[in-house]
């Protein structure tokens, strides 16, 4: 058993939690929004009326948060966790910040180490255990923490500080950017009078093939779950163009894949799944 402190009670920090108790753990938890936390705390967990109550003892402190004025605020704003957080602990920072912002929490929490380590999945794979978590930091800190990683998913070491926050940026930008190509192409087959079914086929068997499999109940409109909101997505992108900038690199593609996702968040859709940028696309260019 170990002493976790969650700090980020939005749908993702809230399936962690849930699924950290299901495996035996200690769990106290914190939200700056409050009200979030009833059927953790029914289930066990510990409420807390502020973070630096909430990682007092902690042996691991897991944030989950929207971006990195969120992590900023909960960390190092009145009243933040991390000046309270034990130095034998570890902040295992899950939220999707990027790396520059890892770089500066990591200086300013120091000596407590700290894993990035963004997810891949949703709520479901929370639930399920099938997160692909992305981690980055010493691989001896890792190394400690795999088991307790392991409950949530499968954790992938990628090399030092950073790694983690890279790679999910640009796992993001390369989903969004193919969903959007996907949406503007299959408003193409529509036009050229192909059944979606028939083109789904067609394009399963050619490089799309996993994501096709993936989201096919999407595609075709059975389910209409949202699991990662547009404007989130968005939000990842801009963090993403921001690293390129600083790293000098154009990411051409990816800047007109966030201009669809800009008119879609203006056509009300910004906290639809992201990929509700696929039958946006497939209504605007064939109208």
């Amino acid at each position: 058993m170990t002493a976790v402190a969650v700090i980020g009670l939005g749908a993702m920090g809230r399936a962690i939690v849930a699924r950290l108790l299901e495996a035996g753990h200690d769990v106290s938890v914190w939200n700056r929004t409050p009200g979030r936390d009833e059927e953790l705390v029914a289930a066990g967990a510990r409420r807390t009326a502020a973070a630096t109550q909430a990682v007092e003892g902690a042996e691991v402190v897991i944030t989950m948060v929207t971006d990195p004025p969120a992590l900023d605020d909960v960390l190092f704003g009145p009243e933040g966790a991390g000046p309270a957080i034990p130095e034998t602990a570890t902040l295992i920072e899950m939220s999707t910040v990027g790396p520059t912002e890892i770089a500066s929490v990591a200086e300013r929490i120091a000596p407590v180490p700290v894993l990035d380590a963004p997810v891949l999945g949703s709520v479901p794979s929370v639930q399920t255990g099938k997160l692909v978590i992305l981690a980055g930091g010493d691989r001896v800190v890792f190394d400690r923490h795999v088991e307790l990683l392991s409950t949530l998913g499968t954790p992938v070491y990628l090399g030092p500080s950073g790694s983690g926050a890279w790679l999910k940026l640009v796992n993001n930008a390369a989903s969004t950017a193919t969903l959007v190509a996907l949406g503007e192409l299959l408003a193409l087959t529509d036009r050229a009078g192909l059944e979606i079914d028939t083109v789904l086929r067609g394009l399963e068997v050619g490089p799309l093939a996993s994501l096709i499999q993936r989201w096919r109940p999407r595609l075709l409109g059975e389910d209409q779950s949202s699991y990662f909101r547009l404007a989130l997505a968005r939000k990842d992108l801009a963090i993403t163009f921001d690293e390129a900038e600083r790293k000098g690199t154009e990411l051409t593609v990816a800047e007109e894949a966030a201009a669809r996702c800009d008119e879609a968040i203006g056509a009300g859709l910004g906290d639809e799944d992201f990929g509700a940028v696929v039958p946006f696309l497939r209504q605007r260019e064939t109208k």
